[in-house]
């Protein structure tokens, strides 16, 4: 890689992710087992390198596809997060030995999970879906890619690495629980995944871990609670919210010992930095 461009490395990559998208559709429309969830986190993927490697891509092209896969990532988010909700709460009744509130708990769950599904199969027969599997084709075929993505490909992703990690760091200073800490995290990891680098890839992924399984407690018990669930049932749901970030400082401190203290790589570098 040291002596190949970075285009190579992101061609290669960006081609692979958009074969994982294209690919997925099929499963996660037929509601194949886990197949909305993989399909989903390919369009997280391939959303979060586009990102990371903002500057080595044309901006006009990439900002579209980047609209767009936000779009349909919402629409699969929508159905998931039902499906992982219902999961969550048959698992928290189990444990606590009330099935008996199945039917009052998880059922509207899965309904509401139902409906979601339909919408989004009822949604690949509409243009907006058209349009994005034709663009889908195009970057598969050929990725757009900017002049500097000529520089040397280890370079430019060891720049880019440092700064995801520093994106993390910095949001993590303003607060550690943020919703914003966890979408840095799984942008470092989608990133470092891509071009092979498995400690940091660890590292986000570990913060996003425990900043996921909290959100999702939390949510869950918001669920329960207007639901109508027993306050036994709601906290101990609240509890495994706070049991989630148990560890989190240490895996931040971990982040900041791969930084090395260095500062972050050209701050301004990379312009696109809303997920």
């Amino acid at each position: 890689m040291a002596d190949s461009p970075a285009g190579d490395l992101l061609s290669t990559v960006i081609g692979d992710l958009v074969a994982d998208v294209l690919t997925g559709r099929e499963p996660a429309l037929a509601d194949e087992p886990d197949a909305v969830h993989q399909l989903r986190t390919s369009v997280r993927r391939l959303r979060n390198v586009l990102a990371g490697f903002g500057r080595y891509v044309e901006k006009r092209p990439a900002r579209e596809m980047r609209a767009r896969l936000a779009s349909y990532g919402a629409l699969l988010g929508a159905g998931r997060d039902l499906e992982v909700r219902a999961e969550d709460c048959r698992r928290v009744l189990a444990e606590l030995g009330r099935t008996d509130l199945g039917h009052a708990l998880v059922d509207p769950l899965l309904a509401a999970h139902s409906g979601a599904h339909a919408a989004l199969v009822a949604w690949h027969a509409s243009p907006d879906a058209a349009a994005l599997a034709h663009l889908l084709g195009m970057w598969g075929e050929e990725v757009p890619l900017a002049d500097r993505a000529r520089r040397h490909a280890d370079r430019v992703t060891d720049a880019v690495l440092r700064h995801e990690v520093h994106r993390v760091l910095d949001r993590a200073a303003e607060g550690e629980t943020s919703h914003e800490v966890r979408k840095a995290a799984r942008r470092l990891r989608h990133v470092a995944d891509a071009v092979g680098d498995r400690e940091r890839a660890a590292a986000g992924k570990d913060i996003q871990g425990r900043l996921g399984d909290h959100r999702d407690a939390l949510l869950l018990a918001g669920h329960l609670w207007s639901a109508g669930a027993p306050a036994v049932v709601v906290a101990h749901v609240e509890t495994a919210a706070s049991r989630a970030l148990d560890g989190l400082p240490e895996a931040i401190a971990a982040l900041r010992s791969l930084a090395g203290g260095q500062t972050n790589p050209e701050t301004a570098v990379l312009p696109s930095e809303t997920m």
